[in-house]
């Protein structure tokens, strides 16, 4: 073979090696592709030129954030969240600058930020990697956030690992020049952290463990959804305005009534009452 005829073949080789190694990491991700986020990025409040600049960027979000293998584990259900964006332009002499808020809901968690600054101008990316930056950053925290909640939901303080992630990125980002708002989230992490909310988290496992096993073993599940409605009424009693409490009583209170509303012990949904005031009402329904 002559070196022509050689060298062409080295490069088609060399080629579809290329090919099918960018083939595999795609069917990697998409693999391992556990969360499905809906993401929204609003620009509205910029002025019209850098809107203009931005117009990719709810692309580029989108992308770093359903691009990326979050999940490390196996058979974990797929995770559905919404994140939306809202950029507003910092007035600066030194750098492109935009103020951020950021809202991120799962089945039944809400968190909701509006002191969130980082530098962006065009050209720039959202990447992933070793080096923090403070717009990666914030959807990291939050993202680890949902992502630990849901896993949460799968066994004993399965999550840990993730909150374990978000105070990572917390750390991180409250000694950086983009400090802004990382006291906050601080905060919230303490919070996270603390006792009353380890036992909502626990109070999550027996909750779950009686949905799971519904509707075959209904005496069973209800032995675990009344302890668990017990350890509900014990944190919200120690902690009247947790936000997490009350987005969960939001979003699960009908399987707590459907679950009891035949029953002679109707002990879960006065429980329910007694911390969900708004909807009283609707618990007589099912209580006389």
């Amino acid at each position: 073979m002559s070196m022509k005829k050689r060298f062409h073949s080295i490069l088609i080789l060399s080629g579809l090696i290329y090919l099918t190694t960018c083939v595999s990491l795609v069917r990697a991700v998409e693999d391992n592709k556990v969360l499905n986020a809906q993401v929204q990025v609003v620009l509205d409040k910029l002025p019209l030129d850098k809107q203009e600049e931005l117009k990719d960027f709810d692309e580029m979000v989108d992308q770093y954030i359903n691009g990326y293998a979050w999940v490390e584990e196996d058979d974990v259900p797929p995770i559905e969240i919404s994140v939306q964006i809202y950029l507003e332009k910092q007035a600066t002499s030194i750098e492109e600058r935009y103020t951020c808020t950021i809202l991120v809901t799962g089945p039944d968690i809400r968190y909701y930020d509006k002191r969130a600054v980082f530098p962006f101008q065009a050209g720039d990316q959202i990447e992933h990697g070793a080096t923090f930056h403070p717009l990666s950053g914030l959807i990291d925290f939050y993202i680890y956030l949902a992502i630990a909640n849901e896993i949460d939901k799968l066994g004993y303080l399965e999550g840990q690992k993730y909150f374990d992630k978000a105070k990572a990125v917390m750390e991180q980002g409250k000694f950086t020049r983009y400090n802004t708002g990382w006291d906050r989230r601080e905060d919230l992490i303490d919070e996270l952290y603390s006792d009353n909310y380890k036992k909502f988290r626990e109070m999550k496992d027996y909750f779950f463990y009686a949905t799971s096993i519904l509707p075959k073993e209904k005496d069973e599940a209800r032995k675990y959804m009344v302890k668990a409605m017990e350890m509900l009424q014990e944190v919200m009693d120690k902690q009247h305005d947790l936000e997490a409490g009350k987005k969960f009583v939001d979003t699960h209170h009908m399987t707590v009534i459907n679950l009891f509303k035949d029953a002679q012990d109707k002990r879960p949904i006065k429980i329910l009452q007694n911390i969900d005031f708004d909807r009283s009402k609707l618990y007589d329904e099912y209580l006389y």
